[in-house]
């Protein structure tokens, strides 16, 4: 498993032991049965997370690319 690093804004739960940090399962999410980071899983720090959580009915690089379009707009 990867440590935790927000996979949007790649702030490290190391550098930052007050931040939370969750992992979100999105739709393209693949279980793996070996040590590894398993693909559609991605961590989240606590102000990214509720917005990943949102788009988690979609591939994990267009949510991505959604959350980023989104901090660029300044929409929800």
């Amino acid at each position: 498993m990867q440590p935790p690093i927000c996979d949007f804004c790649h702030r490290d739960g190391r550098d930052h032991p007050t931040l939370e940090f969750a992992l979100v399962t999105f739709r393209d999410y693949r279980p793996i049965d070996r040590p590894g980071h398993p693909d559609g899983m991605l961590w989240f720090c606590e102000d990214h997370v509720a917005a990943a959580r949102t788009l988690k009915h979609l591939d994990s690089g267009p949510a991505l690319r959604r959350m980023r379009e989104t901090e660029a707009t300044g929409t929800d």
